[in-house]
């Protein structure tokens, strides 16, 4: 008999943010070695755990439980000091879960949220916290929660492990870096490929803040870019897509360039599949894009068999098979351009390379960290 696992997360579902897909995804190669329920808040107002609704946002296993449970705190309602707001109310909600799931039965608790994993730990639950990012609460959170017995912690790379704040070395068997992973489910084998098709799927601001997307556009127009070069954007949120659509009109660049709404992700993955260059973009707006992220579709990217062009950042650079990266200096044309031109004329990994990445690996990897 399987043991029970708890994903307790302050995260809202369904979502289009990249997390959500991350947590699903994970939780669906989980539920082999674990009973999974997922327990969230309904914090807003398109949150649901009706299975129906949230299959047509991911691809979630059937033997991963739902639950949501309700939110009867102010952020999500009012839209005035939302960053405190959403401190108070993740501190408070998670408080109230904690004590109501206390008493249960239950061996393993998982999550990516502080204060859940504050006042697990504080119970001497068995609990992992997954790091994404770092803040100032969240480096005071994890050093507190990391000194009671049954606390751990997966990093997604070394910046976020060595900025921490945490004894390394006192803490080792409780630390651990494990970088995304990809489901291999999604993708299929003789797919013909567009071999001049740049492809970048995501959202199209982060952190509320433009990606930059219009000086990749606009590199079109130089006169160094070869002209058998195609490139898709598939985004969100609409409002984006149709501004830098009026964007690549204005230019006159309709017959390389294309931005398209977000579709499902069996389709992006479709798409992504035929093409032969993946974009991995950040702007230098703030330390997470530059040191810490591990971004989920570098690994779709890469399984996909697609050659990767990405900025020239810390974080990039730490990424499995970053060798294999075509790197440019951000904002720079002719180092974009012949980052692209470097990478046309790569060979994508072999199968037995890639294996190391998928979620298959990545889950039997948790399951051995949390044991």
């Amino acid at each position: 008999m399987k043991d029970k696992l708890i994903y307790l997360t302050y995260q809202s579902f369904p979502s289009l943010k990249a997390n959500t897909i991350q947590t699903i995804d994970n939780l669906n190669y989980l539920s082999k070695y674990f009973e999974v329920d997922l327990v969230f808040p309904l914090r807003e107002k398109n949150s649901s755990d009706d299975m129906n609704i949230l299959k047509n946002f991911y691809s979630i296993n059937e033997n991963v439980k739902v639950r949501g449970e309700v939110h009867n705190y102010p952020f999500g309602k009012v839209k005035i000091f939302e960053n405190l707001l959403f401190v108070i109310s993740q501190l408070l909600w998670s408080k109230k879960m904690v004590k109501k799931l206390e008493s249960k039965n239950i061996k393993y608790f998982f999550t990516r949220s502080d204060w859940v994993f504050y006042f697990l730990a504080r119970k001497n639950k068995r609990v992992v916290f997954e790091c994404h990012q770092l803040s100032k609460t969240r480096r005071f959170v994890m050093k507190k929660s990391i000194k009671y017995e049954n606390s751990k912690i997966i990093f997604l790379n070394n910046y976020l492990k060595n900025d921490s704040g945490i004894d390394s070395q006192k803490f080792e068997e409780k630390l651990i870096v494990l970088h995304n992973g990809v489901d291999p489910n999604f993708f299929k084998n003789n797919i013909v490929k567009d071999k001049k098709r740049i492809i970048f799927i995501g959202n199209l601001k982060r952190f509320g803040k433009s990606r930059n997307l219009e000086f990749y556009i606009s590199t079109f127009k130089n006169e160094n870019m070869p002209k058998d070069f195609k490139f898709t954007i598939i985004g969100t949120p609409k409002a984006e897509v149709s501004r830098l659509d009026k964007y690549v009109k204005e230019l006159g660049l309709e017959k390389n360039v294309e931005v398209k709404n977000w579709i499902k992700r069996k389709e992006a993955i479709e798409a992504l599949n035929k093409s032969s260059i993946g974009l991995l973009i950040n702007t230098k707006n703030n330390e997470h894009s530059v040191k810490y992220t591990s971004p989920l579709k570098y690994f779709e990217y890469i399984y996909g068999k697609l050659k990767v062009v990405a900025t020239n950042y810390p974080a990039h650079n730490e990424l499995p098979f970053s060798n294999k990266i075509c790197f440019f200096e951000n904002e720079n044309v002719e180092s974009f351009i012949s980052s692209l031109i470097k990478a046309d004329k790569e060979n994508p990994l072999n199968p037995e390379e890639l294996e190391s990445i998928t979620l298959t690996k990545r889950s039997e990897e948790i399951f051995k960290f949390i044991h």
